[in-house]
């Protein structure tokens, strides 16, 4: 017994180690970053308590940053799950084309995002890019995917959720072959229909997977960069800036690295909150069978 634990300490301390040296310590140091004034170069620093949250809550740069980040993660998160669900049950079955089809749906998902980005720029451009292009094949008017920071949002929220939606269709997939399928012929016998089953027995006990899903889709939502970066660099004026975006604008361009750890950790915090306040939804709503 000693020997069996000796061996899984060892087969596990590898992983741990590089998750404690690249994830715990760099959030560790963060925080106390957060409340000193370094600027990511000197050796020495001087520490300056509460200020650098303080200048955050009087900085309206960074408060259009959250309200950014915060619209996309609601837009991600509303298209990831209600698409996704109904993806999942559409493709709950089996065959060669049901196969195909999620294969097709997955394959975005292995695409870097910086690709990803690079490409669905060039495609949405206003003038050459491809969509324009069909629109004026067909005698439309083009399209300005860039017209105010709205649309651009709106725009960029489409492009995350083509890169990841196939990731929690799976999730959904894999939470609905785990329901019992005599409650779905028990149903047929009575008589219901695929709407009655969908909403009184698929969606309630897909609770895990909802649960899942949405704590994944706030946390990437609101850690958004790659996309936001390679579309439009933030905008004018910062019009489009997610907070991670402008975590690194003021670290490395401004070497405000504490003001910066600082905005990192409220996102932090955020993250936190809004996790358990899933949770504690989610457990409400399970369904045991």
């Amino acid at each position: 017994m000693k020997h069996n634990k000796l061996y899984d300490t060892l087969f596990l301390a590898p992983g741990f180690l590089v998750y404690i040296i690249f994830m715990i310590i760099p959030v560790i140091m963060c925080f106390l970053y957060s409340f000193t004034n370094w600027d990511g170069i000197s050796a020495s620093f001087r520490f300056i308590g509460l200020k650098n949250f303080v200048n955050l809550f009087q900085d309206a740069s960074f408060f259009q940053a959250l309200k950014v980040t915060l619209i996309i993660m609601v837009l991600t998160t509303l298209i990831y799950n209600i698409l996704g669900i109904i993806l999942a049950a559409l493709l709950n079955d089996t065959g060669k084309l049901l196969g195909f089809s999620r294969s097709a749906i997955f394959i975005p998902t292995v695409l870097s995002a910086v690709v990803v980005a690079f490409i669905w720029s060039y495609v949405m451009q206003t003038n050459g890019g491809v969509i324009n292009a069909i629109i004026e094949m067909f005698g439309g008017t083009k399209v300005d995917f860039y017209a105010t920071p709205m649309t651009t949002i709106f725009m960029i929220s489409g492009i995350i959720c083509w890169n990841s939606l196939g990731f929690f269709v799976v999730i959904y997939i894999s939470t609905l072959t785990t329901i019992p399928q005599e409650i779905y012929e028990a149903c047929k016998v009575d008589g219901a229909g695929w709407f009655y089953r969908f909403f009184h027995i698929t969606l309630p006990l897909l609770a895990p997977g909802i649960t899942i899903n949405c704590i994944l889709s706030v946390a990437g939502g609101l850690k958004q960069y790659d996309h936001v970066k390679v579309i439009t660099g933030g905008g004018p004026g910062g019009a489009t800036q997610t907070v991670t975006l402008f975590g690194v604008e003021k670290a490395f361009e401004y070497n405000r690295r504490g003001y910066s750890s600082a905005a990192i950790i409220i996102l932090f915090i955020i993250i936190v909150i809004f996790s358990i306040v899933q949770l504690a939804i989610s457990k409400k709503h399970e369904v045991e069978y």
